[in-house]
C-alpha cells in the first residue's frame, strides 16, 4: 500500500513538472523609438510578454542590416546585445536598447528582433529602412 501512494506521488511530481515544461514560448515586440538615420543611433523598446520566467541574459536584441536593400539573405552588417535589465511595466516585461547606424549607409533594410537560445522570438521582428 505504501509503494504505491509513492508511486501516485512520483507520478502526480512528474505530471507537474510536465505541464511548466509544456508551457507556451514568451512572445516579444520591438520598436524603435525615432528614426533609423545612417550615421546615428537610435533606441529600440522590447518587449517580452508569456507565462515563462525572464532572467538577465536570457534574451539578446539583435539587428541585421542589408545594404543591398533587402532584408533577406546573408546580413552585411549585424549587431548582438544581452539584456540583462528588465522593468515592469504594465505588468510586461520591458528592456531598452541602442542600436548604431555609424557604419550603415542610407538605403540599408534592416530588421531588428529579440534572440532567446539562438532563435529568433515570435512576434519580435520590426523591419526598417535606414534613412539619409
Amino acid at each position: 500500500m505504501k509503494l504505491l501512494a509513492v508511486l501516485a506521488t512520483v507520478a502526480l511530481l512528474m505530471l507537474a513538472g510536465s505541464s511548466t515544461v509544456s508551457a507556451a514560448p514568451n512572445s516579444g515586440t520591438t520598436a524603435l523609438l525615432g528614426p533609423a538615420v545612417s550615421g546615428s543611433q537610435v533606441d529600440v523598446d522590447v518587449s517580452i510578454t508569456g507565462a515563462m520566467p525572464i532572467v538577465p541574459y536570457e534574451y539578446a536584441v539583435q539587428n541585421e542590416c542589408y545594404f543591398n536593400g533587402k532584408a533577406s539573405g546573408n546580413p552585411d552588417s549585424f549587431q548582438r546585445d544581452d539584456i540583462v535589465f528588465w522593468f515592469n511595466v504594465g505588468g510586461v516585461a520591458h528592456a531598452t536598447g541602442t542600436l548604431y547606424f555609424h557604419d550603415i549607409p542610407a538605403g540599408s533594410a534592416c530588421k531588428v528582433f529579440l534572440i532567446r537560445n539562438n532563435t529568433a522570438v515570435k512576434g519580435s521582428t520590426t523591419i526598417y529602412t535606414v534613412g539619409p
